[in-house]
This record gives C-alpha cells, sequence and structure tokens, in this order.
C-alpha cells in the first residue's frame, strides 16, 4: 500500500472532505436552482446526478467557470485527469484570476505525476492566499516529489508552528521525515496526528508498514474502538484492518490476524478497478509488438549508459 495523496478534493480543503455546495458558488454570479442541486450532488459524491446538471448548464451558459470546474472536479473524481485538467485550464482562459480553479489544477497535475508544475500553479495560489494549509500541504508533497526534502520539512514545520492541530499535516511531515531517513522523527510526528485523530487508518498502517514499531495493549483498543465506529470511512477501516492484522500477525496470533487480513482486502478490492482480461490483453500485445526485428531495427537507440535501473 503507498501513502494517500495530502488532498482530495479543492485545494482549500483538507483531505477527505468534499467541499461544500456554498463553497462551490462563492465563485459565480448565478445561484440557480440548477447550479445548487448540482453543487449539492458534487457535495454528496452523486456524480451521476450532477454531471447532465453541468451539461446543461454548460449549454446554456458555456463560460460559466463555476459550472467549468465543478465539471472538472467530477472528471477528477473518476480518475479522468487530462479531461479534468483541461476544462481548468479554459476555466483559467476565462479568468485567470480564479484562484480556486487554479487550486484544482495544482492538485490535477500532482496527480498527474507532474509536481514541478503543480508547484508553479502553487506558488501564484499562495501568493493569494499564503495562510492555506491545504496548499501548503501539496507544495510540500510535491517537493518531496521533486527531492526537495529539506525545503518541504522546513514548509511542514512551519505550517504546524502555525496550525498545530490538522491531524492529516502531521500525517504528510510524518511521510517525509521517513522518506529522508528520521524514522524517530517520523514516528512523533505520527503519533501526534494519533493524538488529535485516533481513527486516521492511513497513520496507523503508516506505523504497521515501518515494520519496526510493535503495537502495545493500548495501541490495539484504540484501533479496535476505531474500528467499531460505524461512521469512519472504508479508507480508514481497510487500513486499520490492516493494521491490527500486522499487530496480531506480530502477537503470532495467526487467526486473528488473518481475518482483519481478509476483511481489509476484501474492502479494499471493493475500490480497485482491476479486468485480468484487460491485462492479459496488454501483456499479449506487448509480446506481440515488441519482436526481436523490432528491438534490432532500435539497435544504437536510447541511453548508452550500462548503469543498472532498479525499478522497485
Amino acid at each position: 500500500m503507498t501513502n494517500a495523496s495530502p488532498l482530495t478534493q479543492s485545494g482549500t480543503t483538507m483531505p477527505g472532505q468534499a467541499p461544500s455546495g456554498a463553497n462551490w458558488l462563492a465563485t459565480s454570479g448565478r445561484y440557480s436552482a440548477r447550479m445548487i442541486d448540482a453543487a449539492l450532488a458534487l457535495h454528496d459524491n452523486r456524480l451521476s446526478h450532477a454531471e447532465p446538471l453541468l451539461r446543461a448548464q454548460l449549454k446554456d451558459h458555456p463560460f460559466d467557470v463555476a459550472a467549468i470546474r465543478m465539471m472538472a472536479e467530477l472528471a477528477g473524481r473518476i480518475g479522468r485527469y487530462k479531461d479534468a485538467e483541461n476544462l481548468l485550464r479554459r476555466a483559467l482562459d476565462l479568468s485567470p484570476a480564479f484562484n480556486a480553479a487554479r487550486a484544482n489544477l495544482a492538485i490535477t497535475l500532482y496527480r498527474l505525476n507532474r509536481p514541478a508544475e503543480a508547484i508553479a500553479e502553487l506558488d501564484i495560489v499562495l501568493a493569494q492566499d499564503p495562510d492555506n494549509v491545504g496548499h501548503a500541504n501539496l507544495k510540500a508533497a510535491a517537493l518531496g516529489r521533486i527531492g526537495g526534502f529539506d525545503e518541504a520539512i522546513a514548509l511542514y514545520e512551519g505550517v504546524l508552528k502555525d496550525v498545530p492541530n490538522q491531524p492529516r499535516v502531521w500525517m504528510s511531515f510524518g511521510h517525509m521525515l521517513k522518506t529522508v531517513g528520521r524514522q524517530a522523527d517520523g514516528i512523533a510526528a505520527y503519533r501526534r496526528a494519533l493524538d488529535l485523530s485516533p481513527g486516521l487508518g492511513e497513520v496507523w498502517w503508516s506505523l504497521a508498514n515501518l515494520k519496526t514499531v510493535k503495537f502495545d495493549d493500548a495501541d490495539i483498543a484504540a484501533m479496535q474502538a476505531a474500528l467499531a465506529d460505524s461512521g469512519i470511512s472504508d479508507e480508514d477501516r481497510f487500513h486499520l484492518d490492516f493494521s491490527l492484522g500486522k499487530a496480531f500477525e506480530d502477537r503470532r496470533e495467526a487467526e486473528r490476524a488473518f481475518a482483519h487480513y481478509a476483511a481489509g482486502n476484501s474492502l479494499r478490492r471493493t475500490k480497485i478497478v482491476y479486468d485480468a482480461d484487460e491485462t492479459a490483453q496488454f501483456v499479449g500485445d506487448s509480446i506481440a509488438t515488441f519482436t526481436p526485428s523490432l528491438i534490432s531495427a532500435a539497435a544504437g537507440q536510447g541511453c548508452a549508459a550500462a548503469d543498472p535501473i532498479f525499478i522497485l
């Protein structure tokens, strides 16, 4: 499992939260019933309801930048990040000062693994909104992707000095500290996140995934209590199951460990779009394409260095 992205929705929200309908429409001069309905549908993740409303709005008002931004958000939620990027650039062409759309563009570029471009957009956003924790958190994460670890850590430290009660920022800070080898400091950051939000499953899994942390009775009790809360998200739930699985595995309680691993994997599978036939087709097409004759025809191209490449 990998660590999650620091943000999930607009740059003005913290991870795991969707923007409210009022936030979506704050930049629009038209508070029509259709737009309010679409905003509420987005808030509730009723995407099939939101899409036709937004399409109708854009048919009637093709230059409505708020509707364009909302359509981009919808595209992003179903993984169509390139479409989201195009829509957000259209919104910014129409309204270059539309800071909320630029923040969304930065998130989209981050998800497209274009962190340097995301940072460039975030610098513009932060110039207008320097105290926004979400923007700073995302910039720190993007800096980490391009090796700017010292700058990222300094940014996290500055954010947490000003707003110390942000569990997800402490979590992201822990990820960064772990990356640079400051494991003890990373564990302390994770523990601080759990002090603020004991049910934050990704933090428990981050500790478990270090392989050096052994959960004690209090840790197990805290995870079990969080898991018993019917209101937690599916993501928190499967992370907690995986973490409890690791805790019981370390204690050599195999039956309890596998029960949690099975529950976590069962729920995690519902979130993964995978088609075995599609993968088989891709492998078959690759074998058919990269023939000895193609490799021979391409001889001498590419990088001549003999350095080994390790893909982990």
